[in-house]
């Protein structure tokens, strides 16, 4: 198995950029990955990182859900998001030609959520949802029981790997705690950025450097 060479560099705010070059199709993957996950909730808030984590792409402060959407149709890029239990990524897979615009628009979601009223209720009536499936169906609630069985209730790992929370402290959430939580952990002091695609190290870092 020949594994890709995987180069690296900082940006001059001391954030990591490990990069691997394939260029058989004109696109870039840019990961965006922050070291904290859903164990990064307070015991008493559980599912505020998930809540956030959906929130951001759903308008900025100079954005809404339906221009984010077309900016993304129009760049034709997707935006993407994933968490674990330690780790918060967002992401965007660009064309190459539209790179710079296309980081633009995952900066303004990663730097500039806007938390709206509205859509915080819309997601979180969502997350409630899939929180009932998620008592309801034998794999999810096999991870309900299966990890506080190993790492104890008080644990942080002792939790359901979804991250949603209980309906009562997902209900509880407010928009602070949502400010609070992306002001704590998501910033350049936690952030690794990962890129995999048709360009250069030196390319990638000069549309990556603070702008």
């Amino acid at each position: 198995l020949d594994f890709p060479e995987v180069e690296r560099a900082t940006l001059s705010n001391g954030v990591e950029v490990r990069f691997v070059q394939r260029n058989a199709v004109p696109t870039i993957l840019t990961l965006l990955s922050f070291d904290a996950g859903n164990a990064a909730d307070r015991a008493d808030q559980l599912g505020t990182q998930a809540l956030m984590l959906s929130l951001m792409s759903e308008g900025t402060t100079t954005l809404n859900s339906v221009q984010i959407a077309e900016a993304q149709e129009r760049l034709g890029a997707q935006l993407s998001t994933s968490a674990s239990l330690d780790r918060t990524t967002l992401g965007v897979f660009a064309l190459a030609a539209n790179y710079e615009p296309s980081l633009d628009l995952l900066q303004d979601v990663v730097r500039n959520p806007a938390f709206a009223p509205l859509e915080i209720e819309r997601i979180r009536a969502a997350q409630l949802s899939t929180i009932t499936t998620e008592r309801t169906t034998p794999a999810m609630m096999a991870s309900l029981n299966l990890w506080p069985a190993l790492f104890g209730e008080g644990h942080p790992y002792g939790r359901p790997t979804s991250g949603l929370g209980t309906p009562e402290s997902v209900t509880a959430i407010t928009r602070e705690d949502l400010v609070d939580f992306h002001r704590s952990w998501i910033r350049p002091d936690k952030l690794t950025i990962m890129v995999v695609g048709d360009s250069s190290l030196a390319d990638v870092v000069a549309a990556l450097e603070p702008r």
